[in-house]
């Protein structure tokens, strides 16, 4: 088995990285989160942010993979990598903040789906709103009834706040028959399909 340092060096540098992914966020996402939610406690933030930022973490780290085993200084190579992840941690919460203060009473976020969609290559024709329309019914089509149940959610909730808060979550995976865990992964999954969808009908 690859110790902490091991394991965070081969997922920085594989493609192929799900299984490497999965196993680095079962080790370090419990103190990760300890720590959001501290965080949201001292700034008076609501806990459902501390555990999306939680998560958006890992994702970043993911996403970049700009780690470097020689940034570890610390003796204990786990410690070494809470402080890493709590720098990401921290950061993110300061986008969040930021944009809070810009923000007015509120603002619309976009969902996912909206904010993908604004990827697709738009033709020349003169009822492009028509168009968007039944290219987003055909992508939304392609996607399973929980997928569905998720996207939409995303979509009505995202136009009050960032993150879906936990009563919402918790009312979904009733609603679908899933644990609250496992919104995040239909929500992945989603994502992908749209994404590739888009890449089909780009493509054209």
């Amino acid at each position: 088995m690859l110790n902490d340092l091991e394991l965070l060096a081969t997922l920085c540098s594989s493609v192929d990285d799900a299984i490497l992914y999965e196993e680095f966020v079962r080790r370090f996402l419990p103190e990760i989160q300890a720590e959001c939610l501290k965080i949201c406690k001292n700034r008076k933030l609501d806990l459902h942010i501390g555990r999306q930022i939680a998560h958006e973490t890992f994702e970043k780290l993911r996403k970049y993979k700009s780690f470097k085993a020689d940034q570890i200084t610390c003796t204990s190579s786990h410690h070494g990598i809470l402080i890493y992840l709590f720098r990401i941690s921290r950061n993110l919460f300061n986008d969040w903040n930021n944009k809070e203060k810009k923000s007015k009473e509120y603002y619309v976020n976009k969902s996912y789906f909206e904010a993908i969609t604004e990827k697709l290559a738009i033709p020349e024709m003169s009822d492009i709103l028509q168009w968007k329309r039944d290219v987003s019914v055909m992508i939304f089509k392609k996607l399973n009834k929980n997928e569905q149940a998720v996207v939409l959610a995303d979509i009505d909730q995202k136009r009050y706040t960032k993150y879906l808060p936990d009563e919402i979550t918790e009312n979904l995976s009733l609603s679908i028959g899933v644990k609250k865990d496992t919104i995040r992964k239909i929500r992945e999954r989603a994502i992908k399909k749209i994404e590739k969808a888009i890449d089909e009908i780009n493509q054209q």
